[in-house]
């Protein structure tokens, strides 16, 4: 992995944990990716080298992008001309020329073991990425930057965890909501800023289970149920998600 990547995942938990020492990458990938459909690693079926695909294609042979370039400027894939007797023989043909395309990316620069990228930089462990910058572990994520295991989401910023969300910042654990801010374990929520573990409201401060808190009341709670909520991750039956819920 390229070092610009651990910066990127402690800036990322820095803004959205202050004051939390961040998780080992390996231990956070175990915990908060399962459910995440992440690219996985093949062998390019030329040279052996490791590809990357979304399990979601079904594809068995793949092509590496080296190997890609090699043949395009060698022959543009083209083969000597042969008879077709019918659709069987034609398929015994394609066995040995249908390779699919593995780590995909276009107009994108330092993707690593990612797949199906668009106009994007520092992407890794990531597929379906469209405009986005600075991302690790995502899925089928637009025009954001500095996301760590989210999917479905876009307009996003400083997040971990965003799932079919907009517009969302500096929050962990949030589901399709909007326009939220240093919001936590949170569903179907629009315009929230510092909420905890809230369903369903709109245009709130300072929530947390959708009871009113003051400022200060806040501040001191969020503080401990965010140290009680790391601490029981270690247990076989850890609460990780509001999805548990």
């Amino acid at each position: 992995m390229n070092q610009v990547f651990d910066q990127i995942y402690t800036k990322v938990w820095n803004e959205v944990f202050a004051g939390i020492k961040p998780l080992d990458q390996e231990a956070f990938k175990n915990v908060y990716t399962k459910d995440i459909q992440l690219p996985k690693q093949f062998a390019c079926a030329l040279s052996g080298t490791p590809v990357y695909s979304g399990t979601e294609y079904g594809y068995k042979k793949f092509m590496s992008q080296e190997e890609n370039k090699k043949r395009m400027n060698t022959d543009n894939f083209m083969e000597p001309r042969s008879d077709i007797p019918n659709f069987a023989g034609l398929l015994g043909l394609m066995k040995n020329r249908s390779l699919f395309r593995g780590s995909r990316s276009i107009n994108s620069e330092l993707v690593e073991e990612s797949d199906d990228i668009y106009s994007s930089s520092y992407i890794y462990q990531s597929t379906h990425i469209y405009s986005c910058q600075k991302v690790m572990y995502c899925y089928n994520t637009k025009t954001s930057e500095y996301l760590l295991a989210s999917k479905g989401s876009g307009d996003c910023s400083f997040g971990i965890r965003i799932m079919d969300s907009g517009n969302t910042s500096n929050s962990f654990d949030v589901h399709w909501s909007g326009k939220c801010a240093h919001t936590y374990f949170s569903h179907d929520c629009y315009d929230l800023r510092d909420c905890m573990f809230c369903f369903h409201i709109v245009s709130k401060q300072y929530c947390i289970g959708n009871m009113q808190f003051t400022e200060d009341e806040y501040k001191t709670m969020k503080e401990k149920l965010l140290k009680e909520y790391f601490a029981q991750l270690a247990s076989s039956n850890a609460f990780v998600s509001i999805n548990q819920l």
